[in-house]
């Protein structure tokens, strides 16, 4: 039997973009094999007189979710907040690795401690290094899976 083992380290960081991207749109798909594998919640409503389907209850969850979503930067802000400085940080440097490269001195030393230090702020932080492309990415799914939604009903 194969046991997974997840340093300490991965428990305090933050998922990059398309790692949390993913999490994120395979949600409907387990909660859609929740709905229809265990249909309690229907048969619920059914027996307190309301005629609500399977799909139904999915849809509605799906609705939720995505409203919830919409909402994410707001419900994240705490983190951006707690970990504004070393946010800053990671800009500073990585303007410093382009003003290293554009000066020739790219494979130094020098630049070789930026870069690890870069990459250090962004496996710990993840998607907060690169919030606005991850809210760009975030903004399509919901839409595609609103429009998935609209289809379904």
């Amino acid at each position: 039997m194969t046991h997974l083992r997840f340093p300490p380290i991965k428990l305090a960081r933050y998922p990059h973009t398309n790692e949390a991207l993913l999490a994120i749109a395979l949600w409907p798909v387990l909660f859609a094999i929740g709905c229809w594998q265990t249909q309690q919640i229907a048969q619920f409503l059914n027996a307190q007189g309301l005629q609500i389907s399977t799909l139904q209850v999915f849809l509605a969850g799906l609705g939720a979710y995505l409203f919830l979503l919409g909402k994410h930067r707001i419900f994240n802000r705490r983190h951006f907040m707690r970990h504004a400085v070393d946010i800053a940080w990671h800009r500073r440097l990585c303007e410093v690795d382009q003003e290293m490269v554009a000066a020739g001195q790219a494979g130094t030393n020098t630049h070789r401690a930026v870069m690890s230090e870069i990459a250090q702020l962004r496996k710990r932080l993840g998607f907060l290094v690169d919030a606005d492309n991850f809210y760009r990415k975030l903004k399509i799914l919901i839409d595609l899976m609103s429009w998935l939604r609209n289809k379904l009903k």
